[in-house]
């Protein structure tokens, strides 16, 4: 289904980028990264997860509806 090929690629993509976040983490140490990962990446990370789980609980009611018309 398009719905859960869509969750996983936006899981899949949060976590490339969470960790090329850890790879630039290695050389930006100051007080702005830890900012920066506080203030956008916890919260994406989060917010990314709820998400996914909105998406997997939509293709569920998406494949009752469609088993209920059959």
């Amino acid at each position: 289904m398009i719905t859960s090929a869509s969750g996983a690629r936006l899981a899949a993509l949060t976590k490339e980028l969470l960790n090329r976040w850890q790879q630039t983490r290695q050389c930006w140490m100051d007080a702005k990264a830890r900012e920066f990962e506080e203030r956008y990446l916890l919260e994406l990370e989060s917010t990314v997860r709820s998400a996914t789980n909105a998406i997997s609980n939509l293709e569920s009611i998406l494949r009752k509806v469609r088993s209920d018309c059959e």
